[in-house]
C-alpha cells in the first residue's frame, strides 16, 4: 500500500515535470526559437501519432494529420494562454484534425487498413507463432475501433491507449465527464461485440 502510494507521487511528480519542460518550450517557441517546436514535437510525436492513427485508420494519413497538428501548433502558438497544459491542447487539436479528415476525406474501407505501421516486435524466447498472434489480435482491435462511432472512438483512445484521465479526455474533447464515461463505456461494449465476432 506505502509503495502504490509512492509509486503514485513518483508518477505525479514526473508528469508535473514533463508540464513544465512543455511549458518552458511553449514560451521559447512563443519568443521565436524554432528548437522548441522540433523538441515538442520530439517528445509528442509518438503519442500524437497513436491517437491520429487510430482515429483515421491508416499510416500515411495519421502522419499527415500529425504533420496538420503540429504546423496548427505553430500557428496558433501565440493564441496558447496555458489553461491546460500543452499536451491536452495538442491532443485536442490532433483528435479534431483526425476527426475533421475522416469527414472530409475518403479513407480506404477496414479491409485495406494499414496494420504494418505497428509492427509487433517479438519478444525475447517468443516464438513466432505468438508473434504472429499479437499482430492478428492488434490487427483485429483496429479493425474493430474502426466500426466503433467516431465520437465513441475518441474518448476511448484516449483514455484507454493514451492514458488520460477522464477530465483529461474531456478537456481534450470539449464535453462533460459524464458523456466521457457514457462514450467509453458505449465504446468498450460495442468493442466486445466486434472482437467476439472477428475472433470467434
Amino acid at each position: 500500500m506505502v509503495g502504490e502510494h509512492r509509486q503514485g507521487d513518483a508518477a505525479d511528480e514526473a508528469a508535473e515535470r514533463e508540464a513544465r519542460r512543455d511549458a518552458d518550450l511553449v514560451e521559447r517557441l512563443k519568443k521565436g526559437d524554432p528548437k522548441a517546436l522540433d523538441e515538442l514535437y520530439r517528445r509528442h510525436r509518438e503519442a500524437a501519432y497513436g491517437i491520429a492513427y487510430r482515429l483515421v485508420g491508416n499510416r500515411d494519413d495519421g502522419l499527415e494529420v500529425v504533420q496538420e497538428s503540429f504546423i496548427h501548433v505553430m500557428r496558433g502558438i501565440q493564441s496558447f494562454r496555458g489553461q491546460s497544459s500543452f499536451r491536452t491542447w495538442l491532443y485536442r487539436i490532433v483528435t479534431h484534425a483526425a476527426l475533421d479528415y475522416r469527414r472530409w476525406r475518403a479513407l480506404r474501407t477496414a479491409d485495406s487498413l494499414d496494420t504494418s505501421a505497428e509492427p509487433a516486435v517479438a519478444a525475447e524466447g517468443r516464438s513466432p507463432q505468438e508473434a504472429a498472434a499479437d499482430r492478428d489480435l492488434g490487427a483485429a482491435i483496429d479493425k474493430a475501433l474502426s466500426n466503433i462511432s467516431e465520437k465513441n472512438r475518441a474518448a476511448l483512445i484516449l483514455y484507454a491507449i493514451e492514458g488520460m484521465s477522464y477530465k483529461e479526455v474531456a478537456d481534450v474533447l470539449g464535453i462533460s465527464i459524464g458523456t466521457v464515461m457514457s462514450r467509453i463505456f458505449n465504446a468498450r461494449q460495442r468493442l466486445r461485440e466486434l472482437l467476439a465476432t472477428e475472433i470467434g
